[in-house]
């Protein structure tokens, strides 16, 4: 189980591969059963409970805090990046 801890005063946003954020909220068109997820840690552990093989790798960054976060039996592959990293296509 994945067990580092994120700060509660994070607000994480789902990154595109053109540095745009999406609320992370947005996933629960593919996982309905997000519930209140909102962060890479929580989000990984929901998909090991429901049985999914999980990566989470914290991605080096200059500003905030970047996480990709793969589920390939589920064909996610996600960046979870703090607000800092928005609108920054250069993020590594």
């Amino acid at each position: 189980m994945i067990a580092l801890p994120v700060q509660a005063a994070d607000r994480w946003f789902l990154l595109s591969r053109h540095g745009e954020c999406a609320n992370v909220e947005s996933l629960k068109r593919k996982i309905p059963d997000l519930g209140e997820v909102n962060d890479p840690h929580a989000f990984a552990a929901l998909m090991q409970k429901n049985g999914h093989k999980v990566t989470l790798r914290e991605i080096p960054v200059s500003a905030g805090k970047a996480y990709e976060v793969t589920v390939p039996d589920k064909e996610l592959f996600l960046i979870f990046a703090t607000s800092e990293m928005c609108g920054n296509p250069g993020m590594r």
